[in-house]
């Protein structure tokens, strides 16, 4: 009713990063085809949390072919963002802060970056 489409791609829990990412890509490409069909192209934004997280990650960068609009990632490496992310503190924070704020620059900024994004 709110014009979303969710599909699971369930997982058993190993350490062979790869091999996950294959099965989900695998099942994930096994509901994605009819869906299409169904819904035309829609844009997919890869979700996970803790471990389900670290697979999006992989499945993004070890797989180009593998378009994403984004993805939402849930408690990574369960430590807090300040202590998993370098210098997040000294350049994140204030990045952030200025890109989110009102001058110019910031708009600036916002938009070339969400017009510089590939059409999908």
């Amino acid at each position: 009713d709110e014009g979303y489409v969710i599909s699971t791609t369930p997982y058993r829990l190993a350490f062979d990063y790869l091999l996950l990412c294959d099965e989900i890509l695998e099942r994930f490409e096994r509901a994605a085809v009819p869906l299409a069909e169904q819904y035309g192209n829609v844009p997919v934004i890869g979700m996970g949390h803790s471990c389900g997280a670290l697979l999006q990650v992989f499945i993004t960068c070890l797989f180009p072919d593998t378009p994403r609009a984004a993805n939402a990632l849930i408690s990574f490496n369960n430590k807090p963002a300040g202590e998993a992310i370098p210098m997040f503190e000294e350049a994140v924070v204030p990045l952030a802060t200025e890109l989110a704020g009102d001058a110019q620059t910031a708009r600036w900024l916002r938009e070339t970056s969400a017009s510089a994004r590939p059409a999908i």
